[in-house]
């Protein structure tokens, strides 16, 4: 299967399970219900959501600035938001592509080697893992009688399953694994794929590394552990600002707030283009908790995550035409 088949492939799968899950959230489902309850939302409080989600993109942006420094490279925070937002786009297509469509859009604005901006972004998401983990344990510690129920039936339980379940039964699988990986290693390391390939694989080996040592040699590790901080508070800030959208959830509190973006953290992180489906069953079972309805749940979760997907789409595209146009104008005048 030639690369551009499997990528279709990949591609069509991804969109497959997105279209199965939004089928399964909105399977007997009321149109009228939900059209009404899209009338009777107060969009104002969206509106400030969004302001929020935009100052988001800033923070992140300057966290990821702080990660470039020690590379040796100044990136203008408007590149690095750019390319952030680009990669946002790129992740509604496919899953995942984002990380890499942001790290080419920079190298090709600043001149800055891809396979060291790939190790910024795994040290990047490796923060942000830790994070809502630490989350999820405040949110379980505070109100573990409420939340608690939902986070070990829903999430840990199924997630606890599934992997006892591929220990037990395929435990081969996992030790033909290894050594297959062990195999394309020594075979890499003896050049059995080429000179051409055992450079690039090097390359992007020691591209990672200089990413993962950027976060120990910056000069401000507070800075970044701030903006992380503020990042994550301005997340909930924009979750508890929605709450307020809709007449079911607007009696819901700051906890709650947090309670649903941790919900809402696992569903953006499926394999799924942009958390489609995935993100909508989670919220809306999450609200059940409260006896919302499920039509009640999928209203707020639609304006939750169709209100940010726009935003990501409107600044997005006005980078790329931004990049685009400023591109010609540099090969014109060259």
């Amino acid at each position: 299967m030639n690369p551009t088949t499997k990528k279709n492939l990949n591609l069509f799968i991804f969109f497959v399970l997105a279209v199965v899950l939004l089928y399964f959230a909105f399977r007997g489902i009321d149109l009228t219900t939900l059209t009404q309850g899209f009338r009777n939302a107060d969009y104002l409080w969206v509106l400030l959501s969004l302001v929020v989600g935009t100052a988001a993109h800033f923070i992140r942006a300057l966290r990821w600035q702080l990660l470039i420094e020690p590379l040796g490279f100044k990136p203008s925070l408007w590149n690095i938001t750019g390319a952030l937002v680009t990669g946002y786009v790129a992740n509604l297509v496919f899953p995942r592509l984002g990380e890499i469509t942001r790290c080419g859009t920079l190298r090709k604005t600043d001149k800055i080697p891809f396979e060291s901006l790939i190790g910024t972004v795994l040290v990047e998401r490796a923060f942000d893992v830790l994070a809502i983990l630490l989350l999820t344990l405040i949110v379980f510690v505070i109100r573990v009688e409420f939340f608690g129920k939902f986070l070990w039936e829903k999430a840990l339980i199924p997630l606890g399953d599934k992997i006892q379940s591929a220990l037990v039964v395929s435990p081969l699988l996992i030790v033909a694994g290894v050594l297959v990986i062990i195999l394309v290693i020594v075979l890499i390391r003896r050049n059995f794929f080429g000179k051409k390939f055992h450079s690039k694989i090097s390359s992007l080996f020691w591209g990672l590394i200089d990413g993962v040592k950027s976060v120990f040699t910056m000069k401000k590790r507070v800075a970044f552990m701030g903006y992380t901080l503020i990042l994550w508070l301005l997340y909930w800030l924009m979750t508890w600002l929605l709450i307020f959208s809709t007449q079911t959830t607007s009696s819901l509190s700051a906890i709650d707030a947090l309670f649903l973006m941790v919900v809402g953290s696992y569903g953006m992180a499926a394999p799924v283009q942009g958390g489609f489906g995935a993100y909508h069953v989670m919220v809306a079972m999450a609200l059940g908790i409260y006896g919302i309805t499920w039509e009640e749940g999928l209203i707020f979760a639609v304006i939750s995550h169709e209100s940010q997907t726009l935003l990501v789409l409107a600044l997005g595209v006005g980078f790329m035409i931004y990049f685009f146009f400023r591109n010609r104008n540099v090969k014109f005048t060259q």
